[in-house]
């Protein structure tokens, strides 16, 4: 069965208590586990980390303690069924569990000749076989402008065409580049748009810069700024991305006060992407939110001279990153 079709009403689904799952789409299979995650306590385990011996009181810990079903999804899931061949082996483990199911996910790719073997024959005599497919290019057309329409965002047909084509419509790249683009700028997104955030004839892509930049490396921001600007980079689009990112981090920096505020705070925030959860958590360890502020403050200022003033919108970049940068790792 397909892992789409599988996740769908799975809160009125009795899971069967082992499933094997091959692989073929690391999205697909995120979205799955995402969902479990919404109804279940999940865990995630690895294969080649497993011994058979301890397996089973690893399911099983805490089980008298919960009312709530575990589930565990383990990956490199065929290092531990190369290991445990015994299909009775995998026959008392299932009648032992009881509020646990455990998806073993394969990467591999899986004949008939294989899955008539132990021990999958055994496992699939129990549980089911899911395939985590990767949707058609209709259908993944379909999601990624959803998306857009979803943050009341416009894209021309001609970019949303090249986006597809540059990721060979896998759906994890997708999500990162759909991701740099709602941050790029507001309006609609255009091809030129396209070709300057998700593969750009720069050297180095505007996410380079942000990231040297909110780490405090002034070298490298200068270098990245430099390759940036010659390829026709606009400066004003990058100035407003670095506003974007200072607001969300000066907010998050002057709400959160543990782990788990921080994660409340990125998602009101929209900071899902788990790439950028991590940059804004390494990004708040290197400025503190007076910093922040001070950084805003800075930016309002260099707006004003260019906007007012009629300051050239690339040297007065170039002189506040310097100045700007010179002054944080004081």
């Amino acid at each position: 069965m397909n892992l789409l079709e599988y996740q769908k009403g799975l809160e009125n689904r009795e899971i069967k208590p082992l499933n094997i799952v091959q692989s073929e789409d690391e999205y697909v299979l995120k979205t799955f586990t995402d969902k479990l995650s919404s109804l279940y306590e999940v865990k995630l385990l690895w294969g080649d980390e497993l011994e058979r011996k301890s397996f089973f009181s690893m399911l099983t810990e805490g089980e008298m303690f919960t009312r709530k079903k575990k589930v565990f999804v383990v990956k490199k899931g065929e290092e531990f069924l190369k290991s445990v061949k015994d299909g009775a082996y995998f026959v008392s483990l299932a009648k032992k569990l009881n509020k646990v199911s455990v998806f073993f996910v394969i990467s591999e790719k899986i004949n008939k000749s294989q899955l008539e073997k132990e021990p999958l024959k055994t496992i699939l005599s129990i549980g089911d076989f899911l395939e985590a497919k990767s949707p058609d290019k209709r259908k993944v057309r379909e999601l990624v402008k959803s998306r857009f329409v979803k943050e009341g965002r416009d894209i021309d047909e001609s970019a949303l065409e090249y986006l597809l084509e540059i990721t060979s419509y896998n759906l994890v790249e997708l999500k990162n580049e759909v991701d740099k683009l709602l941050l790029y700028k507001e309006g609609k997104i255009t091809l030129e748009d396209v070709k300057s955030v998700c593969f750009s004839s720069a050297e180095y892509t505007i996410f380079d810069f942000i990231n040297a930049f909110y780490t405090k490396d002034m070298e490298k921001s200068l270098v990245y700024l430099s390759s940036l600007l010659k390829s026709g980079i606009s400066p004003l689009q990058i100035q407003a991305i670095l506003i974007n990112y200072s607001i969300r981090l000066f907010v998050a920096s002057t709400s959160a006060r543990d782990q788990t505020d921080k994660d409340k705070i990125f998602t009101e925030l929209s900071l899902n992407n788990p790439y950028l959860r991590h940059s804004f958590k390494i990004y708040m360890e290197k400025f503190t939110a007076m910093e922040v502020k001070n950084l805003i403050l800075k930016l309002h200022t260099l707006d004003i001279a260019e906007k007012v003033y009629f300051a050239d919108p690339q040297e007065s970049l170039k002189n506040f990153v310097i100045e700007y940068l010179r002054y944080a790792g004081s």
